[in-house]
């Protein structure tokens, strides 16, 4: 697949607040189309001003003209533009965001440890798996912002590619490494976020099972221990089902806490009655 046709489907599929924030690739490409070898001597208009001005003596004069090079410089600059806005402005929310995930964990342990509650209350457990729905939001959010750099630093390339073969100019390689250094391709703090949500992911999970574990042990000790108990296991469950329909059953009446060698005596001695 070529290039522009990856770049429009990822535009399709990415968060709909995001599509205008990337780079303007078919706006690019098309104005190169535009451009021959010969354009690069031509003389472009400076767009950032109104196309007269007057001077001291209030007569008009033409704006004054740039080289090609400087116009589709100052353009492709405003597209770096754009994408250190965005990609600082969503990295710093990251940051707000997973520190006030963090403080919710710690808020919700002290109020269950204060109150006396068993951490694996159900609302616990719930609370719990809200943040981690949160945490796996922010997540995903921040692999499509590297993805986000990722592509928008390749397309760069390829716009710079097009230039300097349509205009036999050399723009490509110093506009690179112009980009390597601005703060959208610079993603160290951002890898930096991913694992810190992962990290805590990984602790929430954990969190979650131990809570849950913890409720099954107090229901446990409830009921009082049981041979055929286990808080894990399907059986217990349809269990608990039958018992639903059919009535609770009791240590006296229930078959499952006989062991099998009272049954045999039991049997044996019904063969002595009936011998005598």
């Amino acid at each position: 697949m070529k290039f522009g046709k990856e770049f429009q489907t990822h535009l399709e599929e990415t968060l709909p607040e995001w599509r205008d924030k990337f780079l303007s690739y078919k706006l690019l490409k098309k104005l190169l189309k535009q451009m021959s070898t010969a354009d690069a001597t031509l003389n472009a208009p400076d767009l950032s001003t109104g196309a007269a001005q007057a001077d001291d003596g209030g007569a008009e004069r033409n704006q004054p003209w740039v080289g090609l090079e400087e116009w589709f410089v100052r353009i492709l600059d405003e597209e770096l533009e754009k994408f250190n806005d965005f990609y600082v402005d969503k990295e710093e929310d990251f940051v707000i965001r997973l520190q006030e995930l963090r403080e919710r964990i710690e808020r919700l342990k002290e109020k269950s440890s204060k109150r006396g509650i068993v951490p694996s209350e159900s609302k616990f457990s719930e609370e719990m798996l809200e943040i981690r729905k949160d945490f796996v939001s922010i997540h995903g959010e921040m692999v499509l912002l590297k993805n986000y750099s990722s592509l928008n630093f390749t397309g760069l390339v390829k716009i710079l590619k097009k230039y300097d073969k349509r205009t036999g100019g050399l723009l490509r390689l110093p506009f690179t490494q112009r980009a390597l250094h601005q703060p959208f391709f610079t993603t160290d703090p951002l890898t930096r976020l991913v694992h810190e949500c992962e990290a805590n992911l990984e602790d929430n999970t954990m969190e979650i099972y131990r809570s849950t574990l913890a409720a099954m042990r107090a229901i446990r000790s409830v009921r009082g221990p049981s041979s055929t108990y286990n808080p894990l296991s399907f059986a217990y469950f349809l269990q608990n089902q039958d018992e639903d329909d059919n009535g609770a059953v009791t240590a006296e009446n229930s078959g499952s806490n006989s062991s099998p060698t009272s049954l045999n005596e039991e049997a044996n001695q019904d063969d002595v009655h009936s011998v005598k």
